[in-house]
């Protein structure tokens, strides 16, 4: 067995090290990325917990999907004329490309909505999707409408200024 240069087995050792941290704390993807947080299967959960008792809309999107784009501009200009509607977005892209996370994070600043908003994070993209939806097959944009009490209605297409007066 022909062994490693002591100066390539020393940046193997590191990048296992830099993985097995990342591996333990998904958060950890979100150093650096301007406010986007890693979103886990526990995330649902989370996001829940933090809108306990009030209702709210989840944003399933991605950069690349051009129906997501509007519906985004409209959640905002939804948004601006009424301060409590409370939106969160997940974008399916990956926190992991740092270039398209900063992408992400410039959009949702310049209208607006970077406030709560997630990036899938490190696992598998199915997996992730199945935690928010087990009966989602990943068309986008994807909206959760959430009431005070907790229950979601789930919705596949462009949002639009009368789906959420209907919604809301």
């Amino acid at each position: 067995m022909k062994m490693l240069h002591p100066l390539a087995a020393a940046v193997v050792a590191t990048a296992i090290a830099a993985l097995s941290a990342l591996a333990a704390s998904p958060s950890a993807y979100a150093a650096g990325n301007a406010g986007l947080k890693a979103f886990a299967p526990q995330s649902v959960e989370q996001i829940a917990a933090s809108h306990k008792g009030k209702p709210f809309v989840v944003l399933v999107w991605s950069m690349d999907c051009e129906f997501c784009q509007h519906s985004l501009d409209v959640l905002s200009k939804a948004r601006a004329a009424n301060p409590g509607f409370d939106i969160v977005t997940i974008t399916t892209d990956p926190l992991s490309d740092a270039a398209l996370s900063q992408l992400v994070a410039k959009r949702l600043s310049g209208i607006d909505l970077l406030a709560d908003a997630w990036s899938f994070g490190g696992l598998a993209p199915e997996r992730l999707r199945y935690a928010i939806d087990p009966r989602w097959r990943g068309e986008k944009p994807r909206s959760y409408w959430y009431d005070a009490q907790g229950q979601r209605v789930a919705y596949s297409g462009v949002i639009t200024p009368a789906l959420i007066e209907k919604m809301r």
